[in-house]
């Protein structure tokens, strides 16, 4: 597939996830309890050669889609600001928190969370594709 053939293969499923779950509303049951989940997705490696002493950090991912899946189901969507960072609302209950890189190297991410009364972090780190 060529680059540009790929980024609209991503941009329609994030099309696709974003109208399946109401365009980035909440989803699922309304308990009246709800907690947040915040975080950054980051992609690494970012360097074709890392050397010893010389630092390469991931970097954030601008754009990347990020969905709540409660099973099967996707419960809420975002996508990443300039910075990699997203911020979700969600019922309380236990999700997977999924992340998709965007650009030319297709990956995801993903991490378990327990939403309650208490936020939640995680950093999702997705796959650059430099090798």
């Amino acid at each position: 597939m060529l680059v540009s053939e790929v980024k609209r293969f991503v941009l329609a499923l994030l099309a696709a996830v974003l109208w399946l779950c109401g365009c980035g509303g909440q989803g699922g049951p309304d308990t009246g309890n709800s907690g947040v989940v915040t975080g950054y997705v980051l992609t690494a490696p970012v360097c074709p050669v890392e050397r010893v002493g010389q630092e390469c950090p991931p970097r954030p991912v601008s754009g990347a889609a990020v969905v709540a899946l409660d099973g099967e189901a996707v419960r809420s969507s975002t996508l990443t600001d300039g910075t990699g960072a997203f911020h979700l609302t969600l019922p309380d209950g236990r999700y997977v928190i999924k992340a998709s890189n965007v650009g030319g190297y297709v990956s995801t991410a993903s991490e378990p969370v327990v939403i309650s009364d208490t936020p939640v972090h995680v950093t999702l780190v997705v796959d650059s594709g430099i090798r």
